[in-house]
């Protein structure tokens, strides 16, 4: 009996090992493939509570729209979906991170608006897909100072921590 308990121990830590490296396979699968979707609905226009391309997105309504077709569930607000995941410094993001900043005021400390992270440059700076009232669905950088003066903190909801 004490064997059979050993070996079944055994075996759960075997699984659980084996497990983790197919998160990780699985995370970068999971990272490709919710940026790949993101990126067809570029120049969709905004629309306030938006959270469908036929009728348009909001911020929240895009990041909560896009990983929901990879099978991951975020809130609808950005405050909500500022609270999922881990919390990740600046200099540690990965693409499909969230990233959250300020909204209309720069001056604020409240969270207003969302992106998911595209690319990481070797000096650490970042590009991000979200929706602009003016142009709907595109793609910035951080180094743009309208973003980088609004930049609050990230969030990573993929992957390992």
């Amino acid at each position: 009996m004490k064997q059979l308990i050993y070996t079944l121990l055994f075996l759960l830590v075997l699984t659980g090992c084996s497990s983790g490296r197919n998160l990780t396979r699985n995370a970068e699968r999971d990272v490709q493939e919710l940026l790949q979707i993101a990126n067809r609905y570029i120049g969709v226009r905004y629309v306030f509570g938006g959270t469908s391309p036929e009728r348009g997105f909001d911020c929240s309504g895009f990041v909560q729209y896009v990983y929901r077709k990879i099978g991951y569930s975020l809130p609808r607000t950005t405050r909500q979906q500022a609270t999922v995941g881990k919390k990740v410094r600046r200099n540690n993001l990965q693409p499909g991170d969230l990233v959250f900043f300020t909204g209309s005021n720069k001056n604020s400390r409240n969270v207003g608006h969302v992106g998911i992270v595209t690319e990481v440059n070797r000096d650490g700076q970042f590009s991000f897909i979200h929706v602009t009232t003016r142009a709907g669905v595109r793609i910035d950088s951080i180094e743009q100072p309208h973003w980088n003066a609004r930049y609050l903190t990230a969030r990573r909801v993929i992957g390992r921590y």
